[in-house]
Parts: structure tokens; C-alpha cells; sequence
């Protein structure tokens, strides 16, 4: 499970406790590796190189870019820290940006908003490279914050082995769809899973399947964009798109659950045959390799009601900022844009695909490695490929539940949908706190405080909240002064329905879990924070040598056979190491709504520094690190 520590060896080996001060930044000075109260990374770092940290603001295979990057500068170290805390991640980098925590470049999805803490990259002659209207798309008023790696396409990916197994033909027409959903729900297996929790998740689903109506012609075209734009009602051109959603609805196609079902959980429906099609983007396509499944999944565009007429939404994919402080830096900089320039070449956007699926803004890159291509290069061809803006925000989609379920007349979802607002997420850093830190919190250190809230809740002897980790994971910190944004404290991958439980664990088997987490079936290099424990943890040791000294927070020995009472949120311990399920807490709500009662109450709060975890380093790497220490 743990890399191997490729650093060099060190004869000593020096014990660092949780009791000092935090302020961990992500600027990549060897020291903050290597503190006493965080783990940055859990892999090791070599401290003899440049450092380069990249953070990674949505969940993607880094390890081909990686290893591209060190090969080409084999003087610099690329160091990918997990970041996004929360779903709102312009947000949190403002958070980080206040605090000079930004890492020095960041690959996110979402579109950046005007702000003061991202490196404009309008005046970088690597732009000339770029399709000049993927990099419109994302201009603000002259200023580019994001480069367009990457562009992705959204129709109906589909399970290939599974069609291939039953027989089953994709469909070319509206009334083929149907009529095969039909055909595969006799067999039991779901036909079609739409995971909308999420506002483009909802348009893209109802636009896709209304193109003849919406988008058939330039001036319903038109029409939408300057509906989105608020210069114009969407009354007479969206109400197909609305009787989509309602006729999904009543064919069983879509229901109330899924507006707040998970989208990864979705995924791996798809990919295990539960599901035979979903809305998606090329980026599910590598879920297979990622997986090491034995199936193959494919991608057909959006049926319309004439055959040979399938059409396609591009869609903006993953982009690539910097941080305006790291720019400050002149071998920093150099660095950077080096880096830049390496990843708008050919070689570059063929490392690229290999992690995010899609379609290349680079206008001299070839694209037959992308994945279903001729069959996009066909849609493109035939102008039967837009980009439909989304609109609203994620607040949204309330709405178009009480929608399907018969709650909204036609007139209440129009004035509703014109009603929407645009989303600005900086907008969450202006709202009320929730309360107060008198000290700055490392993202361990707010784990820890997690996982103590957690087990005062639930009364369990012990409590886990797995630290830095994409899935089901803290990723946040809490810095000092007001406490703004609890978003943050929002769990990836925890279902609507999944609560705060107490298990029943043996002893052997925790200490298991503790150094084997497994998560959606698949082992994490990850650490679980603890609550009512004490252990001493080697963040960089390998396989099975992690936990170095686990005991009670008194100090007693783990008995192998005695039950342990374990707080976590469901789906964070996996089955084979509970023995029962001793009680659902799901009084509490969200872990969002857990910690946001807690720090209320409690109004100010600080750090536990208690020394229940010891974090075990190389000592020739090993010191404490200030923030203001630089």
C-alpha cells in the first residue's frame, strides 16, 4: 500500500509530537514535509530538488504527469497534494490564497471567477498554441486565470461488456432509447442512472435529450445563450427540456433519489453492471484501467428523434492555473513556466489524456488517442456539437425535484428557472461565521478535532476520520479568526443517506484498518486521525510499517479479541472489519452540519495537541515549521 522511502537513509530516527504550531503551507520549502503536526503528502519527497506542488482540485490519476515532469527536469520534484476541501473549490482556494497556502500550479474543473490570488496568463506567449475559442470561453474581461488543458465531451456512456454479453444494439433514435431501456429493465440491471445532485448534471441531462426542440436551429440557439446571459425569459424554449426530466420521471428512468445520490457510487454502478447507460463525460472511460476492472465501457451522443442525428456537448474539462505568489519567485518562475511550456506540446497533451479523457484545446495536437474520437470527429464534422452553457448553481436543483415529482405547475418551473441566479463562490466567504479559532489548524489537526466531535456525539470508545484522503476524507483546515465556509467540511463520496455510526470492531481487526483503510473496495495510502487512541505513525515508512505504536489514550495495550465501540461515517470502514453495527446517528445530519454545530457552540476553538499522534520522520529531514518562518 505505502511507498517505499526514496530519500536518503538516515541512521536516526527522530520522534516528532502533535504539540506545536501549525501554518503548513503548500509553497514546497522542505521543512513543512516533514512537520511535527501534518502530513502533506503521503509520499516521500525528495528534499535534495526544486519542489513543485500541484494541487489537485478535483480526483484524476496523477501519477503519468508526475512522472512526465521529473523525467524532463529531473532537478525538480512534482509534489500533487489532495486540496479540494468542500464542493466549492474557488472558494477554498481563496481561503489557502489568504493564507499563503496555495499550491503552485492547480488543475480544477470548475470555471475561476475574477480574483486577485491566480497568475494571469494572458500575456504567456504559450497562449499562440491554444484554440482561440477555448481560451475565449474562459477570458474575464482580458484575463486568463485558467489554461484549457483539456475540453471534455458529454453524451451516454454505456457498459460495452455488458451490451456486448445481452446482445444489445445502441440505439439511433429517441423511441430506440426507450424502447431499449425497456428491453434491458426485464433483465433486472438498471438501464439508465442520471446522478442529479449536481446543476450541470441536470441540464445536461435535460438539454441532451431535448436537442430537436432546443438546439435544432440558430435562433433557439441564440435564444439560449441569451437566456443565460439574463437578457432573456427561457419561456418558449425550455419547456422540453422540462418535460424531459418529467417523462424520465415517469418511466422510472429518473427518480427523486437521485438528486441527492453520489456520482461516484453512480460510476462504479456502471462499472460493475448494475447500470448499463449513464450521462457522463469521456473522463469515466479511464475508471476501468483505474480500477482494474475487466470491462470495457463506450460512448454513444445523445439520441435525437431522427436517426444518424446523435449529438454531443462539449463541455470546458480540467484547466490549469498558478498561483500569482509562486510567480513572485524568479527560480520559482522559471520552473513554472517551463513546466507550462512542457505541457503545451504534443508530448505534453498526450500525457494529458492519459489522465483526463477528452479533446485536446492545443490546434496542433492530433487527437486519434482520444477515446470514441471518429465517432466526435462525425458530430463535429456535422455541427451536431455545441456548448451549452450551465446555468444556476447546485442550490438549484431543489427545484427540479419538486418539479418531476409534481410539486411545480409549467409556469412556477419557468419564472423559477429565470429567477436563478448566477454563482459566484467567493460569494460563501462573505457570509456569517459559524465561530472562532484562536489558533491556526493543520488539515490533521482539524481531523483530529473531526474525529473528537464524532466521538463525544456518539459515546463510542473510539473515533476515526481518515485524513487527507479525496473519498470520504477531511481535506480541510481551519485557520485562525473567524470561520468561515463549513462547506469545506463536506464529505466526497458519503451518500445522502450515509450517518454518523458506531461499529463494533475487534481489536485485531482495528489495528488492521488502521493500516490497511480500504475505500470503494480499493486499499488508500492514507491515515486515519483518531479519537480515544494514541499512535505513533510513519507517514513515508513501507507496506505494514506505518503504524509504528498503537495503544488506548491511556496508554493500555489493543486486546485482539475485545469489541471496540469505532464513530465514522458510513462507508469510511470497510465491511470486513465490522463485526455489528452498534448505532445510526443520523440525528446529526452531514459531517458539514456536525462540525458547523459544533464550532457554534463552542464558539472558540483551538487545537488538541495532546500528542496522541506522533508523526515519524528521517531526521536529517525533521523540523518544525512556522508560518512565519517562510
Amino acid at each position: 500500500m505505502k511507498c517505499i522511502l526514496n530519500i536518503a537513509a538516515a541512521t536516526a530516527v527522530i520522534v516528532l509530537q502533535l504539540t506545536g504550531c501549525s501554518g503548513i503551507s503548500n509553497h514546497g520549502t522542505v521543512s513543512e514535509y516533514t512537520a511535527d503536526n501534518e502530513i502533506m503528502t503521503y509520499s516521500p519527497v525528495n528534499m535534495d530538488k526544486r519542489i513543485i506542488t500541484i494541487g489537485k482540485y478535483d480526483s484524476f490519476v496523477e501519477e503519468p504527469l508526475e512522472q512526465a515532469l521529473e523525467a524532463r527536469f529531473p532537478e525538480l520534484d512534482i509534489v500533487f497534494l489532495e486540496n479540494l476541501a468542500g464542493p466549492d473549490p474557488v472558494a477554498y482556494m481563496a481561503l489557502q490564497s489568504e493564507q499563503g497556502d496555495l499550491p503552485d500550479l492547480l488543475f480544477c474543473k470548475v470555471n475561476i471567477p475574477d480574483n486577485d490570488f491566480l497568475y494571469d496568463l494572458a500575456p504567456e506567449g504559450v497562449l499562440s498554441r491554444y484554440n482561440l475559442s477555448s481560451l475565449n470561453s474562459l477570458s474575464i474581461d482580458g484575463k486568463l486565470f485558467q489554461l484549457p488543458t483539456i475540453n471534455s465531451v458529454q453524451g451516454i456512456v454505456y457498459n460495452k461488456t455488458l451490451f456486448a454479453e445481452h446482445g444489445w444494439e445502441l440505439p439511433d433514435t429517441l423511441d430506440e432509447f426507450y424502447a431499449l431501456c425497456d428491453e434491458i429493465e426485464q433483465t433486472g440491471i438498471r438501464p439508465f442512472a442520471a446522478c442529479t445532485k449536481y446543476m450541470e448534471q441536470v441540464v445536461w441531462l435535460s438539454l441532451g435529450f431535448s436537442y430537436d426542440e432546443i438546439f435544432s436551429d440558430m435562433e433557439k440557439q441564440l435564444h439560449y445563450n441569451e437566456f443565460v446571459q439574463k437578457q432573456a425569459s427561457c419561456e418558449n424554449l425550455l419547456e422540453p427540456a422540462f418535460l424531459v426530466l418529467k417523462d424520465f420521471y415517469e418511466k422510472g428512468l429518473l427518480s427523486s433519489d437521485d438528486f441527492s445520490a453520489s456520482i461516484t457510487q453512480y460510476g462504479y454502478s456502471l462499472l460493475n453492471g448494475k447500470t448499463a447507460m449513464m450521462p457522463r463525460s469521456l473522463d469515466i472511460l479511464r475508471l476501468p484501467q483505474e480500477e482494474g476492472e475487466n470491462c470495457e465501457l463506450g460512448f454513444f451522443g445523445f439520441p435525437t428523434k431522427e436517426p444518424g442525428q446523435s449529438w454531443m456537448q462539449m463541455i470546458s474539462g480540467t484547466k490549469l492555473s498558478i498561483s500569482k505568489d509562486s510567480m513572485e519567485d524568479e527560480q520559482r518562475r522559471k520552473d513554472i513556466l517551463d513546466i507550462l511550456d512542457y505541457i503545451s506540446t504534443n508530448d505534453g497533451q498526450k500525457v494529458l489524456q492519459e489522465m483526463f479523457y477528452g479533446i485536446s484545446s492545443l490546434t496542433s495536437y492530433q487527437q486519434e488517442s482520444a477515446i470514441e474520437f471518429d465517432y466526435i470527429q462525425e458530430c463535429m464534422e456535422n455541427g451536431r456539437i455545441l456548448y451549452p452553457a450551465v446555468y444556476g448553481s447546485d442550490h438549484d436543483v431543489e427545484v427540479f425535484r419538486k418539479w418531476v415529482i409534481g410539486d411545480l405547475t409549467m409556469e412556477e418551473m419557468i419564472q423559477a428557472n429565470d429567477n436563478f441566479k448566477t454563482f459566484n463562490e467567493l460569494d460563501l466567504l462573505e457570509e456569517m461565521p459559524i465561530g472562532s479559532a484562536l489558533e491556526d489548524f493543520s488539515v490533521l489537526e482539524t481531523s483530529i478535532y473531526n474525529a473528537d466531535i464524532m466521538r463525544e456525539k456518539t459515546g463510542a470508545d473510539i473515533a476515526l476520520m481518515l485524513n487527507r484522503n479525496y473519498f470520504k476524507g477531511n481535506l480541510a483546515t481551519i485557520y485562525q479568526g473567524d470561520i468561515v465556509y463549513p462547506e469545506r467540511f463536506y464529505l466526497k463520496g458519503v451518500n445522502a443517506g450515509d450517518a454518523l455510526t458506531a461499529y463494533e470492531v475487534t481489536g485485531e481487526d482495528l489495528k488492521l484498518l488502521l493500516e490497511h483503510p480500504i475505500i470503494n473496495e480499493t486499499e488508500v495510502n492514507a491515515m486515519y486521525a483518531p479519537a480515544g487512541l494514541k499512535m505513533v505513525y510513519a507517514p513515508w515508512a513501507s507496506a505494514n510499517e506505518n503504524i509504528q505504536s498503537l495503544t488506548l489514550e491511556d496508554g493500555t495495550p489493543l486486546e485482539d479479541d475485545r469489541s471496540y465501540t469505532v464513530a465514522a461515517w458510513a462507508g469510511s470502514i470497510d465491511e470486513r472489519y465490522i463485526t455489528s453495527i452498534a448505532g445510526v446517528f443520523d440525528e446529526f445530519g452531514t459531517n458539514q452540519d456536525l462540525m458547523t454545530s459544533a464550532i457554534r457552540e463552542q464558539e472558540e476553538i483551538r487545537p488538541a495537541r495532546d500528542g496522541r499522534v506522533i508523526l515519524e520522520w528521517k531526521k536529517e529531514n525533521s523540523v518544525r515549521r512556522n508560518k512565519d518562518e517562510g
